[in-house]
């Protein structure tokens, strides 16, 4: 029998960073293949992500991972307690048996750390406008003593703590992180691992300088062809000037008066980070506000989330794991849309999915079948 190796990522790009930890994730564990649930089109602090879900399937797996399932627009999209539950989820559906992730700090005990009812105990924190990471860092060194601060070492607890409440828990196996911090904004000149943001930064800004920090086969990659609001603001302001307040209330996270403030303020906003200037405030952070931009471009008003598993991709020892496991997962697997799920599962998914193909004239879900390697 297989032993599958479960990772939660973007891959917003993939990068040396990526392939350090995957590599890793499979030597600790001496499992026979891994299984990553990705992100697919928009991502978890509330943007598109730079390039599409297929085109990052396919960087996974040319760098080696076996299987590539997508976490759905509505679980993505989410804080940091919420997405880890929900790609936790997933990957116990598929019968994983290790969870990796990286951490900046590898003395945390995630185990322990996994033991904690966490949103309950930081609740009154949070009602005193104190943001959410404060809150987490504040009642974990209250409890352990322990220190946490990075984004990484956060939502390593956040997946502790939904493993913990799988029926079958998964073994937890951190890898450190090398290089950059994970939204250090500077390419490290001195290594080949920098952070995500910062290989997105010189993207955007077009500089040329980002190559030595991603696996070789991205040489025949377009560059030019990256994704970001400002290509979809034109869509998220017809959608705010066009509904009514009462229709912006029913959106999933629009509530306390928001719907004011975004009818106010986007008619003069010319741009979205101009519109997130003018819409923020203490109480909310700039990624709330982007995930509720999200929201509202595709209209999600916190419908059921559905289980099911979404196939984007695998090699062969991937499609050998399908078979294996395929008589004991008790959700849906779906390797393509038809009009049944495009109503039902994959509905907000095509809606997303299709928000990123007015930018790219490329077809997200519909007669998209999942990319195989051999």
């Amino acid at each position: 029998m297989l032993k599958a190796v479960g990772i939660i990522s973007e891959y917003n790009p993939f990068h040396n960073g990526h392939l350090y930890q995957l590599r890793q994730a499979k030597k600790i564990t001496n499992a026979d293949l891994t299984v990553v649930v990705m992100s697919g089109n928009w991502v978890q602090r509330g943007e598109p992500a730079i390039f599409d879900k297929w085109s990052r399937t396919r960087m996974a797996i040319k760098s080696g991972v076996d299987l590539v399932v997508e976490l759905p627009f509505q679980c993505a999209v989410q804080p940091a307690d919420l997405f880890a539950k929900y790609a936790v989820n997933i990957l116990g559906h598929l019968k994983c048996d290790y969870l990796s992730f990286g951490c900046e700090n590898y003395h945390i005990n995630f185990k322990e750390l996994g033991n904690f009812k966490i949103q309950d105990s930081i609740k009154n924190n949070l009602k005193s406008s104190m943001p959410y990471a404060s809150a987490i860092r504040e009642y974990v060194f209250e409890k352990t003593g322990q220190s946490i601060s990075s984004p990484n070492d956060i939502l390593g607890m956040n997946y502790s703590v939904a493993n913990k409440s799988l029926e079958h828990p998964m073994q937890i196996f951190p890898v450190k992180r090398l290089g950059a911090e994970h939204d250090d904004l500077k390419l490290n000149i001195h290594k080949n691992i920098s952070s995500a943001s910062a290989i997105r930064s010189s993207i955007f800004h077009k500089k040329k300088n980002f190559n030595d920090y991603l696996p070789s086969y991205y040489n025949d990659f377009n560059f030019d062809d990256f994704i970001n609001w400002d290509d979809l603001f034109p869509y998220l302001k017809y959608r705010i000037i066009t509904s009514s307040l009462s229709d912006l209330k029913q959106v999933y996270q629009v509530n306390e008066g928001l719907e004011f403030k975004l009818k106010k303020e986007i008619t003069s906003s010319n741009t979205f980070e101009e519109f997130m200037s003018k819409i923020k405030s203490k109480r909310y952070t700039y990624a709330r506000l982007r995930r509720l931009c999200c929201y509202i471009l595709v209209n999600y008003k916190d419908d059921a989330i559905f289980d099911y598993v979404r196939i984007l991709g695998f090699n062969q020892t991937g499609r050998t794991y399908l078979k294996q496991i395929k008589k004991s997962v008790d959700v849906p697997i779906i390797s393509r849309a038809n009009k049944k799920n495009l109503n039902d599962e994959l509905k907000y998914e095509y809606k997303a999915g299709f928000m990123i193909s007015l930018i790219t004239h490329e077809n997200e879900d519909l007669y998209r079948f999942p990319l195989i390697y051999k």
